[in-house]
């Protein structure tokens, strides 16, 4: 077994709720120090709310679209008035999620081909917990609190963080935003994932990548401790 296996910590839901709680206790920027206590690999968590607070052009173009949609359920955009043909300068980097066990798991009904392509696996269909198990990537935390923090406060929340060394890519930069789903002010995230650089891999990066991967995804399971 790999040792990073052998360290790999499946976040409980007590876990997200307290990483969540400390996202939530800032209003925009997180302290990087409480960032980074989260997880090491983060650069950034910010709550936004002007596109030009945010420097990646396609992340400022959805968020600019989402705050002009239609009030929906407690004033948030309702995923019936998305229409695809307006989302293409995005298209292929997002993603669409249906919230699970009040935002402690989600799963992908849309993973962007931009997306998949640099993950190196299309996930829809599966969920986030799952995804974190199979790849046991160390951004699980991250990922699980972030959607957590958005269920309970509605608004756009943006991360930065760096990749894993077995993907082709230096860090990602992705914007969640809450979408209602009839009578849920948050039944969806519809998100933004942008790739940052590009580097090239070793056999033996292409190999753990290989062996993270095709790995059986393990089933959903209640994760409550």
């Amino acid at each position: 077994m790999n040792p990073e296996d052998e360290t790999w910590v499946d976040p409980s839901d007590a876990a997200i709720e307290d990483a969540a709680d400390r996202i939530l206790a800032f209003s925009d920027k997180v302290d990087p120090a409480v960032a980074a206590a989260i997880d090491g690999c983060v650069r950034e968590i910010a709550w936004i709310e002007e596109p030009a607070g945010l420097d990646e052009p396609k992340l400022g173009f959805l968020l600019k679209h989402w705050q002009a949609l239609p009030a929906g359920c407690d004033g948030i955009p309702d995923r019936s008035s998305l229409d695809v043909a307006d989302l293409v300068p995005a298209l292929g980097n997002l993603l669409m999620l249906e919230v699970e066990r009040d935002g402690f798991d989600a799963i992908y009904r849309v993973y962007g081909t931009a997306v998949a392509d640099r993950a190196a696996r299309d996930w829809t269909g599966f969920r986030v917990s799952e995804m974190n198990r199979t790849t046991r990537t160390p951004a699980a935390l991250l990922y699980r609190s972030c959607y957590r923090a958005v269920l309970r406060r509605p608004r756009p929340l943006y991360t930065e963080h760096q990749s894993p060394p077995y993907l082709s890519v230096y860090a990602w930069r992705r914007l969640i935003l809450p979408l209602a789903d009839g009578a849920r002010p948050c039944g969806r995230f519809l998100v933004c994932n942008v790739a940052v650089g590009r580097r090239s891999l070793s056999s033996s990066d292409l190999e753990e990548l290989q062996r993270r991967i095709q790995r059986p995804v393990p089933p959903a399971y209640p994760h409550t401790g």
